[in-house]
């Protein structure tokens, strides 16, 4: 047996006792909801008692849920590929600002745009994860998925344009 088929055969069993299908979206779901109730201490500072109890149950019951699992299978993929493109901007926006893209947030269009970046990449992701685009295509949907990632790909090529000659001039020196 080689390496390749012994990996793929664990991955195999994995998924055949259901890893990938609760064990993970658990985890996902508790990390999730826990981090904000202890963000948030709703029930009151330093009850980590509570805030775990109740993220369990509202993990478990998400788990178990068809459609919350259909959904978050369907949803993450993009979540993933929407986290690669800003890496790949940050990169980006590292290598012409100079290094310290932190300053670069600093400004309130950045953040403003930013902002708008992260709503429409969610609103994109929940569309085409629920599967809302193929349940639109026969109501007449004017984008197709297409001219959806051309969109995109418009966005994000403009804002790295605006970076480029926003951040022109000397090292180390910056318009913004």
């Amino acid at each position: 047996m080689t390496e390749e088929s012994l990996m793929l055969g664990g991955i195999q069993t994995l998924r055949e006792i259901g890893f990938f299908d609760f064990f993970l979206p658990f985890i996902l779901f508790f990390a999730i909801i826990y981090g904000a109730l202890e963000k948030t201490q709703v029930f009151g500072e330093g009850r980590k008692d509570i805030n775990a109890i109740i993220a369990l149950v509202i993990a478990l019951i998400a788990s178990t849920t068809s459609w919350v699992l259909k959904g978050v299978a369907g949803f993450l993929p993009w979540v993933g590929f929407i986290a690669l493109i800003v890496v790949a901007f940050l990169m980006l926006a590292a290598m012409v600002y100079g290094g310290d893209v932190g300053e670069l947030f600093k400004s309130d269009w950045v953040k403003a745009g930013a902002l708008i970046f992260v709503v429409i990449a969610l609103g994109l992701g929940l569309y085409f994860g629920l599967g809302l685009n193929e349940s639109l295509a026969g109501a007449g949907s004017f984008l197709t998925e297409e001219d959806i990632a051309l969109l995109i790909m418009l966005i994000i090529g403009f804002g790295a344009f605006a970076i480029v000659v926003k951040a022109g001039g000397k090292k180390g020196e910056s318009k913004w």
